[in-house]
């Protein structure tokens, strides 16, 4: 077997053991969660593995998550039918947006997708009428795959680990093809690329578009599991969220959003103890990995963890 492939098969047995290990709901749930954000952030380390960072994700996720609901809702359409139209509708919207912005650079490219998360959040809020408002919908149908009822958790939980798994599979193979590559010189050296015949922006289209799509997926599925939507379920704190573990994980890497999903979400539930301290016990944890390990965690086999601490502390002490 190739070795490049032996974090697929541990996370593969890594989740197929869980069930077996434990029966604990609330295990399984935070499992079911972390599974869902491994495809959010999937979809965002496309765009990022390109050279851009996109905090607008969360609103592909919830155009997503709302056409789709809405349409087996008031339609009554079934769940894949639904969740089709809602991935096409995606697609459409970001080849549109992605046209107008493929070409920004920087901190303008953030902002102008952060302008546009806040505007789906805020027409979701102001439509009341369609969407539900700021009371959000309730009541969603349990996901029917092929007559096949997923209403359990532990459905859910086979459901959503069994896509993860498959696309971080498919996301490391893609990176191994020459479009894949195409992808990362985009990233490495846009003008370069551009002068051996990588026609850079239709490579970042395709990105935006392609994580976009995969980002809306997740939100059908965090939809559908949740049973509930609301505008409020893709805030600013969700696109912020998704970043914060991509970079955790490692923005250059397939596992970086494995990484980060695994580490970041359960988080808050271990500090939920500690209720006084437990923002600033999560902020010293990020401090503490991205000083260490700047490009994420996936990077931690090619770092000397040793000598990056005797760095880090030699230049602190020049610096006083």
């Amino acid at each position: 077997m190739r070795k490049d492939l032996m974090p697929i098969l541990v996370l593969a047995t890594a989740a197929v053991a869980l069930p077996v290990l434990t029966s604990n709901a609330f295990h399984i749930h935070v499992a079911v969660m972390v599974a869902i954000n491994m495809v959010l952030v999937t979809g965002l380390s496309i765009v990022a593995r390109t050279g851009r960072l996109s905090m607008g994700h969360s609103a592909f996720a919830a155009i997503g998550a709302y056409s789709t609901v809405l349409l087996i809702t008031k339609q009554g359409m079934p769940w894949l039918a639904a969740a089709a139209v809602g991935l096409g509708l995606s697609m459409v919207v970001a080849f549109l947006l992605g046209r107008v912005i493929v070409r920004l650079r920087g901190v303008y490219f953030v902002l102008v997708t952060f302008a546009f998360a806040e505007f789906v959040r805020l027409l979701l809020l102001e439509w009341p009428e369609v969407t539900g408002g700021a009371s959000g919908i309730a009541g969603i149908p349990p996901v029917s795959v092929f007559g096949f009822a997923v209403g359990d958790l532990v459905q859910w939980y086979v459901l959503v680990a069994a896509v993860a798994v498959a696309l971080t599979f498919v996301v490391h193979q893609f990176f191994t093809t020459p479009e894949g590559v195409s992808f990362l010189a985009a990233d490495a050296n846009p003008d370069l690329a551009e002068a051996t015949g990588i026609p850079v922006a239709r490579v970042q289209l395709a990105a935006f578009v392609i994580g976009a799509t995969i980002t809306a997926f997740g939100g059908i599925l965090y939809g559908g599991y949740l049973g509930f939507l609301s505008p409020e379920s893709f805030n600013v704190h969700m696109a912020i969220a998704m970043v914060t573990m991509l970079v955790v994980g490692g923005v250059r890497s397939s596992w970086g959003p494995v990484l980060g999903a695994i580490i970041l979400t359960p988080l808050p539930e271990f500090l939920r103890g500690s209720l006084h301290y437990q923002h600033l016990l999560y902020g010293v944890v990020l401090v503490v990995i991205l000083v260490f390990l700047p490009r994420g965690i996936s990077s931690i086999a090619s770092v000397d963890v040793r000598r990056r601490f005797i760095e880090v502390f030699e230049r602190r002490s020049r610096d006083a």
